[in-house]
């Protein structure tokens, strides 16, 4: 197996992106039906990691923060080429109180552009935390 970007992405399933990139480093053809990605790195003005297509191509687009994400998150390319609305991407303090779907099929391309909220990212820690203390038997 090659272990460039694109043959990475053809073959997972779960794809987490973190970088400064201020040029998407993801392709739509790359993406199969079914594959979640976590776009994490823009989180300012001019940073992109996905491809505006691959945005827009996605069956499900959950953010921290809509406003944010549409501003200058990995949303905001596909929203400012009106390839996306915001009324089709939702928040995730909907999908966790079930007020929103996450995955619908099974083969949809799922994306959750995390621009950072500090009463989320801390919520997150305390969760993770917790549990690793309960898996310790602390």
């Amino acid at each position: 197996m090659s272990c460039d970007l694109e043959s990475l992405c053809r073959d997972a399933e779960i794809i987490i992106t973190t970088t400064p990139s201020r040029e998407p480093l993801i392709r739509d053809a790359w993406i199969q039906p079914g594959t979640h990605m976590t776009a994490i790195g823009a989180d300012a003005p001019g940073k992109q990691e996905l491809d505006a297509a691959l945005v827009a191509r996605a069956g499900r687009r959950i953010c921290d923060s809509l406003e944010q994400s549409l501003d200058h998150g990995e949303f905001s390319t596909a929203f400012r080429a009106a390839h996306i609305s915001a009324e089709n991407c939702a928040e995730l303090r909907a999908v966790l109180a079930f007020k929103v779907a996450g995955r619908v099929h099974p083969g949809d391309i799922t994306i959750a552009d995390l621009t950072g909220v500090a009463v989320q990212d801390i919520a997150i820690a305390t969760c993770i935390l917790d549990a690793d203390r309960r898996s310790r038997g602390g």
